[in-house]
């Protein structure tokens, strides 16, 4: 009897784990499916090893250092970040899992007001779902939109109209396979 309930205890706690390590590659997964691989935008091509992210604190940790806590207390689930280049130039394009749209929402509103105040350049588009700004202030340019409950961020050294266009590229890119994939969801369940 004793035996049997030790064995069930740690079939329980194995399966736990497995339940959790599933969790964790599946969000990281899809997070990633929504960003573009090397060439699909222009001839920008992902850095070797810069393809990173997770649920844990621990990997959050690694990407985003003491950012960590707020991102937790504001709904933040999962992250994934990809760094991009074209020649000297550099793209981060990072996505944060949410829980439910209303805190992507609250996530996005404030960054676009403080990114608003302090630009030389500030764009809002209603056109990448659910909206978008790209903003460019002392030679650098944001990116910024929320759709369902993903938050996505896009940042580069730069200036100039191509720029802001490149960074405006990359949060079109990231809405449309947002878009596809629960497009392609709901088509399943009819």
């Amino acid at each position: 009897m004793r035996k049997c309930l030790t064995l069930l205890i740690a079939i329980g706690i194995l399966v736990a784990g497995v339940a959790r390590i599933t969790t964790s590659v599946t969000a990281e997964s899809l997070l990633a499916s929504f960003l573009p691989d090397s060439g699909q935008l222009a001839s920008w091509q992902i850095m070797v090893g810069t393809d990173r992210g997770g649920t844990t604190d621990e990997v959050l940790y690694t990407i985003y250092d003491g950012a960590v806590p707020t991102m937790r207390q504001q709904g933040v689930q999962s992250a994934h970040q990809r760094i991009y280049k074209q020649g000297e130039k550099r793209i981060s394009l990072d996505i944060y899992s949410l829980g439910n749209w209303q805190q992507a929402k609250a996530y996005f509103l404030p960054h676009r007001q403080t990114q608003r105040e302090g630009a030389e350049s500030f764009t809002l588009y209603n056109t990448i779902k659910e909206q978008a700004f790209v903003a460019a202030a002392a030679g650098s340019i944001t990116g910024m939109a929320w759709q369902r409950n993903y938050v996505f961020v896009v940042g580069m050294q730069g200036a100039g109209a191509t720029d802001r266009a490149t960074v405006k590229a990359f949060l079109t890119f990231v809405s449309e396979k947002i878009k596809k994939r629960y497009q392609r969801a709901a088509r399943h369940c009819l």
